[in-house]
C-alpha cells in the first residue's frame, strides 16, 4: 500500500467519522474536504522535499462514497429549523470574538438537532424550545438579557409555526 492509498483511506475514515459526529451542510462538508486536501498536499510536499516519494497532489484527493454523501445530507425538518435559528444571526456571529465562534456554532448545531428531533417526534414544547434557544444565545457576550429572551421567543414562535405547518401537511 503506497502513501497515496494510506492518505485516501485516512481521509475517507475522517470524513465518515465527521459525518457521524455532526450532521453537516453540503457547504460545510465541502469546506472540510478542502481542508483535508490542503493538509494532504502539505504532507505530500513535505515528503517530496525529504526526497522520499513523489505523488501528484491531485491523486491525494479522496472521492466520497455514496454512503458518505447520504450521511452528510440533512432532512427537510433539520434544514428548516437551522434556517430559523440562523436567521438574522450572521452579523452577530461575524462580530463574535474568534474564541467564541466555534463554541457558538457547535452549540447552535446541538440546539438545532435537539429541536429537529423534537419536531420529528411530534414532542415539541414551546418552553423547552425557548430554553434551548436562550441557552444558545446566552453565549453572545455583552447583549442585554431581555433582547436575548425576545430573540429566543421570536425563534420559538417561528418553530411552533413550522410544527403547525407540518401537522397540517401530515393531516392531508
Amino acid at each position: 500500500m503506497d502513501v497515496n492509498d494510506k492518505l485516501q483511506e485516512k481521509h475517507i475514515s475522517q470524513n465518515a467519522e465527521n459525518a457521524q459526529k455532526l450532521e453537516l451542510t453540503n457547504v460545510e462538508a465541502d469546506e472540510r474536504a478542502l481542508e483535508n486536501v490542503v493538509e494532504s498536499e502539505a504532507a505530500i510536499l513535505e515528503t517530496e522535499s525529504e526526497g522520499e516519494i513523489k505523488i501528484s497532489p491531485i491523486a491525494s484527493a479522496a472521492v466520497p462514497t455514496q454512503a458518505q454523501v447520504q450521511a452528510l445530507e440533512k432532512d427537510p425538518v433539520t434544514i428548516e429549523v437551522e434556517g430559523i435559528l440562523e436567521k438574522d444571526m450572521k452579523d452577530i456571529f461575524m462580530n463574535l470574538p474568534e474564541d467564541l465562534k466555534p463554541v457558538f456554532k457547535s452549540k447552535g448545531e446541538e440546539t438545532s438537532l435537539a429541536i429537529s428531533e423534537m419536531v420529528k417526534n411530534a414532542a415539541v414544547k414551546a418552553g423547552e424550545v425557548m430554553k434551548l434557544i436562550f441557552a444558545w444565545l446566552k453565549i453572545i457576550p455583552g447583549v442585554n438579557k431581555y433582547f436575548l429572551e425576545q430573540e429566543a421567543k421570536i425563534k420559538t414562535d417561528q418553530i411552533m409555526e413550522l410544527v403547525e405547518q407540518i401537522k397540517l401537511e401530515n393531516d392531508k
